[in-house]
């Protein structure tokens, strides 16, 4: 069988003073899963830098393993995109979308190539495009969960260009829409998140504290695309991947997710612990709550969910329809390959049949400042360390804009052992591990 996995991206990209490490490479996991499937023919495409797909040193890339066929496409046009893959005469074709900022939307495209391909009778599993808008856009995503009876937080959503209308418009004396809004702002619940529309995770995500600070907000030239105001839900902030086709889903135990000091989890500096299977989380009516959620969006291989537990409730945040910060996690929770993962899912697809994962144990995915190649080489001889991946970016002048080093450590039962291995991190790279990502760890580690 001719199995292919694909992603776009639709944002130019310029890795000349970019470098990538991972432990285990790309290349070599590739090779264990063609090893482990003979009877199949693999195949990649996918668009620069080809996240979670390729090991790539700039523009290049690093390694490919013999066993898979890469095909990097430069297309922009979805048809053209798709007669590449269709050129290979798939059998069955999987979207491995990744994300990409400002605009989160790489899987609208992808879903509109595999509609593409199934016009031309392929396989594909990947959510339809409808159900990726739905996803990509906030309110979109407010309205269909609240229109469904999911528990969400409150929100208002506020259209820039009606809120700020009677600029240049001499007919309008008041503007009643911005009135309106306004008067449903105030009802809400402070603080509140006010945060973009379409962009990724917590980009441009800010907490405020009161009415009156959120209406200056507003009216500030920070206010200059659509908006949601959501009330601030306090409580434990989680993710939660659901794998699954043709309403046979897979809902996983989530992960917790440490915030910033405002609040807000950061893809940069977000330690994640999990996953989380304590009856006092309410795990079993969570996995109903989300096994709901995917038949209504009409999920069709991966899609992650961002949540907070709040006074014995589950509310959910928003939907991404593409892998996450979480995919490896879950993975090295499981002792495999995101790629054997990914297998799995394309394979109770084609069966009509749920996903059956390994039995899971606690992983810790935790941030460093990047490392030096013999840094990394040490790390990754420590047992129980699973996984490194590191992007370094010599070009950006922060430090925190340079990128990060991200482990992924564990693979026991034991949360008492879980600390014991972060502690043996923390001793082994005093200099290394940042007070702040270390203290969030360990209270994460203490709540499971």
């Amino acid at each position: 069988m001719n199995i292919v996995f694909y992603s776009s991206n639709s944002n130019r990209f310029d890795g000349s003073s970019v470098s990538f490490k991972t432990k285990p490479s790309c290349k070599s996991e590739w090779d264990d899963l063609a090893k482990k499937y003979p009877e199949h023919n693999f195949f990649i495409v996918t668009q620069m830098p080809g996240m979670f797909l390729l090991d790539i040193e700039k523009n290049e890339i690093r390694e490919k393993s013999p066993s898979v066929r890469y095909v990097i496409s430069e297309k922009t046009e979805v048809k053209d995109i798709a007669r590449e893959i269709l050129d290979l005469k798939p059998d069955i074709a999987m979207a491995v979308t990744f994300w990409t900022a400002p605009y989160d939307w790489l899987s609208i495209k992808d879903s509109m190539i595999a509609e593409e391909l199934s016009a031309h009778g392929v396989k594909t599993v990947c959510s339809p495009a409808k159900s990726a808008f739905q996803c990509f856009d906030k309110n979109m995503t407010h309205v269909l969960l609240e229109n469904s009876g999911f528990k969400m937080p409150r929100a208002v959503y506020v259209h820039h260009g009606l809120f700020r209308c009677e600029a240049g418009c001499k007919e309008v004396r008041e503007n009643v829409y911005r009135e309106y809004i306004l008067s449903q702002i105030e009802k809400l619940n402070f603080p509140v998140i006010i945060k973009d529309t379409v962009g990724l995770s917590s980009y441009k995500a800010e907490v405020i504290p009161t009415y009156k600070s959120a209406k200056s907000y507003l009216f500030s030239r920070k206010n200059s695309f659509d908006r949601i105001v959501e009330e601030y839900v306090s409580g434990i902030q989680f993710g939660a991947e659901i794998y699954g086709s043709g309403e046979q889903y897979t809902v996983m135990p989530p992960f917790m997710f440490s915030v910033n000091s405002f609040g807000i989890t950061s893809p940069k500096q977000s330690v994640k612990v999990g996953p989380v299977t304590n009856k006092k989380y309410k795990i079993g009516k969570l996995k109903k709550m989300l096994k709901s959620l995917a038949k209504t969006v009409r999920l069709e291989g991966i899609m992650q969910v961002d949540l907070v537990f709040s006074d014995g409730q589950w509310y959910i945040l928003e939907i991404n329809s593409r892998l996450s910060g979480i995919s490896r996690s879950y993975a090295a929770a499981q002792n495999k390959s995101l790629y054997l993962v990914l297998m799995e899912i394309l394979s109770a697809a084609k069966a009509k049949r749920p996903v059956r994962p390994g039995k899971t144990k606690y992983v810790c995915n935790f941030k460093m400042p990047v490392l030096t190649e013999s840094q990394i080489e040490k790390l990754y001889e420590i047992p129980f360390v699973r996984r490194i991946d590191q992007i370094h970016d010599a070009a950006a002048s922060q430090r925190r804009a340079q990128g990060f080093c991200e482990i992924i450590f564990g693979g026991t039962s034991s949360a008492g052992e879980l600390q014991n291995q972060l502690d043996f991190i923390a001793a082994e790279f005093p200099q290394l591990i940042e007070p702040v990502f270390f203290k969030n760890a360990k209270e994460l580690i203490e709540r499971l």
